[in-house]
């Protein structure tokens, strides 16, 4: 019982053959031997018996000069096993974070009362212990000629514990959103849906990223929650280069989920798609991370982006679903599939960028002051004008102009008296070509002095827009 690595420690005899009171029975031989591991200052005694059955491995916390009294029983896997040196107990005792449950099979009642103290255990430590000295089993080509039993740790099991992919999709899971278009059928003008998707909530006041090809030309949408909660969303933004695009409905207080920068990942790394394929809401996949950088040139698409390819199952509806990595977070929108094991993402940095764009678009939008006539106009070209005359010989004889077809009760140019059927020659001065020029004029702000034809006459208004 020693080695370079551990010292004999014969002041921990008593202690040990204190703890191994119970297995001495009439007749039987047995044998304690105590070593100290000097790197770790911990000590470790062991109970063998003439036949070098392997009785118990007693583990002694804290340092040597503290620790005799605190030994408990760490293991009872009774093995018929060779000689056994301190080069192999000490790496299996080095295993036992904590205090295994004693089996009972051997030793009095007594004993096992007092090892029912010890019944809070790491699994992983029984499973070491047990592999190590399977292996030396299979070495020497011993047949076992007992097995203890052990009782179960109060650790979830490892279907619980290491279920990485599960928490991930229930912490994720409900910020997911299920998109549909709806059209009427040519036939029975029946409403039905015309087109369908994925997306996932980035704001709780109820904006939503999604494709742009899964909102289509469409500026309304119907949106279904995870909860089973449906709205009206309306299509904001779409950028088509990127094919991103954002709802917007009527919802408070929703989960989001948050995207984060791809300059971290890696091939290889797991990766969960999740959305509604083929209408099925709700749907998970997983896979890893083929391909961080996949340019778009590779693929026939000249946009000047790269992507995130994946052998996570992608399929039609899923586009617009968010891929996220094992924290929780998206890392990028599917998009794509190309055949099975083989999908795209747009990199969650791609959307980061649209998200800011966006913002700051409708932020100067709301800024701005809109002004405004209250007219319905038409641009008189070459060809409209001859045509009007020839309609009508009372029709003014010009050659260019913008006619009001028009006028909104109540509207400033209402209330300046422009009546349908004038044509506005002359606005602020300037000779009026087409309806861009009105509209550059209410980019003015001041009273527009306006000339127009009324029944062939001209006449001068002033219009407050």
């Amino acid at each position: 019982w020693s080695s370079p690595s551990y010292a004999a420690a014969p002041d921990l005899s008593i202690s040990c053959d204190q703890l191994a009171q119970p297995y001495h029975r009439t007749g039987d031989q047995w044998t304690v031997r105590a070593f100290q591991d000097a790197r770790a200052e911990l000590c470790y005694c062991a109970v063998v018996a003439p036949n070098w059955v392997l009785r118990a491995v007693l583990r002694c916390a804290h340092k040597a000069t503290t620790m005799p009294s605190m030994c408990r029983l760490s293991s009872l896997l009774c093995r018929r096993l060779p000689a056994v040196s301190s080069r192999t107990i000490a790496p299996a005792s080095s295993l036992f974070s904590c205090n295994l449950v004693h089996s009972g099979s051997s030793g009095p009642r007594g004993f096992q009362e007092q090892s029912s103290s010890s019944q809070h255990c790491l699994g992983h430590f029984a499973i070491g212990a047990g592999a190590l000295l399977s292996a030396y089993l299979f070495w020497r080509q011993r047949r076992t000629t007992w097995l203890p039993t052990v009782f179960a740790s109060t650790l979830p099991p490892p279907s619980t514990r290491f279920n990485f992919i599960a928490d991930a999709v229930e912490k994720t899971a409900p910020a997911v959103v299920y998109i549909e278009i709806l059209g009427r059928h040519p036939f029975t003008q029946q409403q039905i849906a015309v087109s369908n998707g994925s997306g996932f909530v980035v704001r709780s006041d109820g904006l939503i990223l999604t494709n742009a090809h899964v909102v289509a030309d469409g500026r309304l949408v119907t949106v279904k929650l995870h909860d089973g909660r449906q709205f009206t969303g309306k299509v904001e933004a779409v950028d088509r280069r990127s094919d991103l695009a954002t709802v917007r409905i009527a919802a408070k207080n929703l989960p989001t989920l948050a995207l984060s920068r791809t300059d971290q990942l890696r091939p290889g790394e797991w990766v969960v798609a999740m959305g509604s394929p083929l209408a099925l809401n709700n749907t998970i996949t997983a896979g890893v991370v083929s391909s961080v950088h996949r340019s778009s040139k590779e693929l026939g698409i000249h946009n000047e982006m790269d992507y995130i390819q994946t052998d996570a199952a992608i399929n039609f509806g899923n586009s617009g679903g968010p891929l996220i990595n094992l924290d929780g977070n998206v890392i990028g929108i599917n998009t794509m599939k190309v055949t099975a094991g083989i999908s795209f993402a747009i990199p969650a940095d791609y959307a980061l960028n649209f998200l800011q764009e966006a913002s700051k678009r409708s932020q100067e939008e709301a800024s701005a002051e809109r002004w405004y006539l209250g007219i319905t106009m038409l641009t008189l070209t070459p060809s409209l004008i001859m045509e009007l005359q020839q309609r009508d010989a009372m029709f003014p004889h010009v050659t260019s102009g913008v006619l009001v077809w028009k006028v909104m009760l109540g509207s400033p140019a209402n209330l300046a008296g422009l009546q349908p059927g004038d044509i506005i020659v002359k606005i602020g001065g300037q000779d009026v070509k087409s309806s861009q020029d009105i509209y550059k004029a209410l980019e003015v702000w001041r009273p527009l002095d306006i000339e127009v034809i009324h029944r062939g006459t001209k006449k001068s208004l002033k219009v407050q827009p």
